[in-house]
């Protein structure tokens, strides 16, 4: 089962002290067979997939990344799943924007056709891959192309969060052709500079940080002087954290309602709740 851990925060340099802090407390669930971490840096995206054994954690997987976001996924789609594969391993890319799915996301492979077909030509020449999981990517990049922001570096997380939930909706519509309900997911997509999830069948999470005092990666401790350089920038971080999967309860976090759609701005200056 995939699942994915998404962060926004404030401090590129701090990104491995978030996920230091939050390790042993989330989980991307059991043992996969591959994982994939989707970071920006500049005007660059990139990804690291790997094939993986054991358990994921998310702090390895993206150790030596500095990034004001990221989205780290384990687990793979389409019939290569159980193996090793790096275009069907999680996340997916177009251009500046990252996607994941959580769940059984396979389950929508009913509803690709629908998907591809309602893609303006251009967007369906770049489909590179045979899941459905792409296809509803793509079709949330459709629907942000209907709102004239496919191209917008400065697109609102609000415009985002609608646009998925819009896509989400046209996967519905296509299960309802065909009397079957729509599988359970968890979604998530980011620019690196806005995000945007969807809880509609499966566990997520939104929790937030606001200040990193203590830091165990850094060995900062509660009473550290503000003399230490290291100080103030830890206490000034603030982070977003979306995660996908039964999670333990803990402060900072709560579980998204189903059906529920967040939109996390640029900034991180207001968590909206679509």
């Amino acid at each position: 089962m995939a699942e994915f851990l998404a962060i926004h925060q404030s401090d590129a340099s701090l990104l491995g002290c978030v996920l230091r802090k939050l390790s042993g407390t989330v989980s991307l669930g059991g043992p996969q067979p591959a994982a994939g971490v989707g970071f920006f840096q500049s005007d660059d995206v990139l990804l690291r997939k790997r094939p993986l054994t054991g358990v994921p954690d998310a702090a390895r997987l993206a150790e030596g990344v500095e990034s004001e976001a990221a989205l780290i996924c384990s687990g793979g789609v389409g019939l290569s799943a159980r193996a090793f594969n790096e275009g069907h391993t999680l996340p997916f890319r177009f251009k500046r924007w990252l996607f994941a799915a959580a769940g059984e996301p396979d389950s929508l492979i009913p509803a690709r056709g629908t998907l591809l077909n309602g893609l303006p030509s251009f967007l369906r020449r770049s489909v590179k891959g045979d899941t459905a999981a792409e296809a509803l990517f793509f079709a949330f990049l459709s629907k942000l192309r209907d709102a004239g922001r496919l191209d917008d570096l400065d697109v609102d997380a609000q415009t985002a969060a609608r646009s998925l939930a819009a896509a989400v909706g046209a996967a519905e519509r296509a299960f309802e052709q065909l009397q079957k309900p729509l599988p359970g997911l968890a979604l998530v997509v980011t620019n690196g500079r806005v995000l945007a999830a969807l809880r509609r069948g499966h566990p997520l999470s939104l929790g937030t940080i606001d200040g990193l005092i203590p830091c165990a990666r850094d060995e900062i401790g509660a009473g550290a002087s503000d003399l230490d350089p290291r100080v103030k920038s830890h206490r000034m971080l603030r982070a977003a954290i979306v995660v996908s999967g039964d999670q333990p309860a803990q402060e900072g976090f709560r579980p998204l309602s189903e059906g529920e759609v967040v939109a996390i701005p640029r900034g991180l200056s207001e968590i909206l709740s679509l």
